[in-house]
């Protein structure tokens, strides 16, 4: 088994966590699936918890509510023929 440096995991473990950042604060990247699964796998990897309490994630919440139309009225809704 190959010994590798310690220092130099440490670096790769710094470069991956700001790749990370770099696309999570590019607007076309940070709606993409893959880079959020990648954040998502990266947290649980490394065993980091978000919480409400954590900065940034009411605002997270915040952005991401929406309200969904439920279509009681006839005019609301699309009929196909």
């Amino acid at each position: 088994m190959v010994k590798v440096k310690e220092e130099l995991i440490d670096k790769i473990a710094e470069l991956e966590v700001q790749a990370l950042l770099t696309a999570l604060q590019d607007p076309t990247l940070r709606t993409d699936p893959s880079i959020l699964a990648r954040a998502r796998s990266f947290l649980k990897d490394n065993k980091l918890v978000t919480t409400p309490e954590t900065p940034g994630v009411k605002q997270i919440q915040k952005a991401t509510t929406i309200d969904i139309p439920d279509f009681t009225e006839e005019s609301d809704s699309v009929v196909l023929q």
